[in-house]
């Protein structure tokens, strides 16, 4: 039987962000795009978030497919300083449905770094419990994220339902 685990590390950005405007940095979703091919071979989902130059991310899997991947990710030359922040073995997986989710959620992270304290989004000084307290939120802005697609897909569903009638019965 394999054992689930989730491990996250922090590591800083070996290059110089370049501007975004909208959408991803490119070298991040050059990373992105190669994790999400290496993950689902593995069987590995987790999230992903940079900001402030610094990279912040779980992966959740079998171990050993994790260790694995995680040896593989810190001799990556893209990034350095990377330390793992928590490593524990886990019921089930936060985030199953992404073999690499990245969030852009800008404006939450950056509540959440000043709730703890912090002058910037600065993963390497996170004790466990931050870690995991932003993977929670991670997982609760996915789920918001779901939330508002179904929410949103229910009332189109709704409103189509209602003008259809309505054109339908006006017709008749």
């Amino acid at each position: 039987m394999s054992e689930l685990i989730r491990l996250v590390y922090a590591s800083e950005a070996a290059f110089e962000a370049a501007p975004v405007k909208q959408g991803v940095e490119p070298s991040v979703a050059r990373i992105l795009m190669q994790s999400r091919r290496n993950n689902s071979r593995e069987n590995i989902g987790g999230v992903l978030y940079f900001g402030d130059g610094h990279f912040f991310q779980a992966l959740e899997g079998d171990r050993n497919a994790v260790n694995r991947t995680y040896q593989r990710i810190a001799a990556d030359p893209r990034h350095r300083n990377v330390t793992i922040l928590s490593l524990k073995t886990v019921p089930n997986r936060l985030f199953a449905d992404w073999s690499m989710k990245y969030v852009p959620v800008e404006q939450a992270v950056r509540e959440f770094v000043r709730s703890r304290d912090y002058q910037r989004f600065e993963p390497l000084r996170f004790r466990e419990e931050e870690a995991e307290a932003l993977i929670k939120l991670f997982h609760q802005q996915q789920n918001g994220d779901a939330a508002a697609v179904a929410k949103k897909r229910s009332w189109f569903g709704l409103r189509n339902l209602f003008f259809s009638s309505r054109t339908g019965s006006a017709g008749n």
